[in-house]
């Protein structure tokens, strides 16, 4: 019996970041990935169909359109994982942290990671989820 393929829906606005990490998840046959450019596209696809895993950057049409995917990706996928990627920290100061009871309950995502990702970071995560 094959192992489950992981559908992840990929959200980005730049088309050649979205690429980059399409093409890394790919090279492991276990990844199916979906690219949506926008908060619009990405809830046709969540209105669509089921995914085990959302990736979306922070801010695309909208300063909080991250943090809107992932609401409307928990509800309608909630035994499903979710990771928000930001630069937010690095430009402004402001950090998100996920351990406190008030972030959590708005936030909806696992985990928040730099949107510069280093690959490594993604395939440790990846692999917790997994597991």
């Amino acid at each position: 019996m094959a192992p489950k393929q992981y559908t992840i829906l990929l959200v980005d606005g730049d088309a050649d970041r979205c690429a980059e990490i399409r093409a890394h998840l790919e090279k492991n046959s276990s990844y199916a990935v979906v690219c949506a450019s926008s908060q619009a596209e990405a809830e046709e696809w969540i209105a669509k169909r089921s995914f085990d895993l959302l990736i979306t950057a922070l801010i695309l049409e909208y300063a909080d359109s991250g943090f809107l995917i992932c609401h409307r990706f928990r509800k309608a996928c909630p035994d499903s994982h979710s990771i928000i990627l930001s630069d937010v920290a690095a430009k402004t100061g402001i950090e998100f942290d996920l351990s406190t009871d008030n972030a959590g309950a708005w936030i909806h995502a696992d985990a928040i990671l730099n949107h510069t990702i280093r690959m490594e970071q993604l395939d440790s995560l990846l692999a917790r989820f997994s597991s």
